[in-house]
C-alpha cells in the first residue's frame, strides 16, 4: 500500500529514483521531476531510500543538492552495474533496485523512473556513493588555475 502525502508511510514501502539529466538541467528541475513522479504514484518523499544515476555524472554539482533536498544517499552506477536489457539511464538505474513501478518521465533536461526496493535491497550495495570532493572538483579546478 502506498502512502498519501501527509500520511506516515510504512517503513517497508521504500523506493528508488533513477535519474538521468543533460548538462543544461538544474537542481530545481531534477527535484521538481522527482517530486512529480512521487506524486503520480501517491508516494511521500520520505519513502525514497536512494537516488541513483550513471557514474558519468559523478562530477556534476547537481547531485549533492538533490540528495540533500530529499535527505537520501545519491548512488552512482556504471555500465557493469546496469542491465543492457533496460533502455535509458533512469529506467536502468531504477531497475537495479527492484521492479520499476513508474517508467521514465521527462522534463526539459532530465528523466526519472521510480522502482520498488526489492526484498533484501541495501543502499550500501547499490552502486557507489557520490564523493563531495568529486562534485566540487570542476569549480575548484577553475579557481585554482586563475592565477594571482
Amino acid at each position: 500500500m502506498t502512502a498519501r502525502f501527509g500520511a506516515i508511510p510504512a517503513p517497508t514501502d521504500r523506493f528508488v529514483a533513477g535519474i538521468g539529466f543533460a548538462s543544461a538541467a538544474s537542481t530545481g528541475e531534477i527535484i521538481a521531476l522527482i517530486r512529480a513522479c512521487l506524486t503520480e504514484l501517491n508516494l511521500h518523499p520520505s519513502q525514497l531510500a536512494a537516488i541513483g544515476t550513471h557514474m558519468r555524472k559523478a562530477t556534476s554539482p547537481l547531485l549533492l543538492p538533490v540528495a540533500l533536498y530529499f535527505a537520501v544517499p545519491m548512488r552512482l552506477l556504471d555500465d557493469a552495474d546496469l542491465s543492457g536489457d533496460v533502455p535509458g539511464v533512469a529506467d536502468a538505474v531504477a531497475a537495479m533496485a527492484g521492479p520499476v513501478r513508474l517508467h521514465k518521465r521527462k522534463s526539459d533536461y532530465a528523466t526519472c523512473a521510480i522502482s520498488d526496493c526489492a526484498p533484501g535491497f541495501s543502499v550500501a550495495s547499490f552502486g557507489q556513493p557520490v564523493s563531495a570532493n568529486a562534485s566540487i572538483a570542476p569549480s575548484t579546478l577553475l579557481t585554482s588555475s586563475a592565477g594571482p
